[in-house]
């Protein structure tokens, strides 16, 4: 296991695993999260426009087309957007300066500029392993492959 140490903003610290390191315990509830997404039609049209616009990362889009995305999406997926922020981060970190326990409580309760830090630190590689809703191609696909007509 794969463990290294990050200075924060505030002079602390957090040590994180390395994504493939995450005990199956704290993946279960990201894919899940992931799963609950993938299902929500608004997430899901966001998700197609962005696509179309050639939106590869979270540096293509300005402020303003965020604050869109965000309305378009609804509460609901913003709900669980913050839920799967904070559940990755959870699974990442293995200990930090912030006192004893990692959870979810202490989590939300870290200053913001620490927090947006941890997140950013641990988008990185969050969606490995997670579900993959892209075309098959493969001749036994029990659905038959999904480009077979185009």
């Amino acid at each position: 296991m794969s463990i290294t140490r990050h200075q924060m903003p505030d002079q602390g610290w957090a040590d994180l695993r390395e994504p493939a390191d995450v005990p199956e315990r704290l993946r279960r509830p990201v894919r899940t999260i992931q799963m609950k997404l993938a299902q929500n039609p608004a997430f899901a049209s966001v998700v197609k426009d962005a696509q179309a616009k050639g939106v590869k990362a979270l540096e293509d889009i300005d402020e303003t087309q965020a604050v869109e995305m965000a309305s378009v999406m609804g509460d609901e997926a913003l709900s669980l957007m913050d839920d799967l922020n904070d559940r990755l981060i959870i699974s990442r970190v293995a200990g930090w300066s912030y006192g004893d326990e990692v959870s979810l409580d202490a989590l939300q309760d870290l200053p913001g500029a620490v927090y947006d830090k941890l997140k950013e630190m641990c988008a990185e590689g969050a969606l490995q392993g997670g579900p993959d809703f892209s075309p098959s191609t493969e001749a036994d696909s029990p659905t038959v492959p999904s480009t077979a007509s185009a």
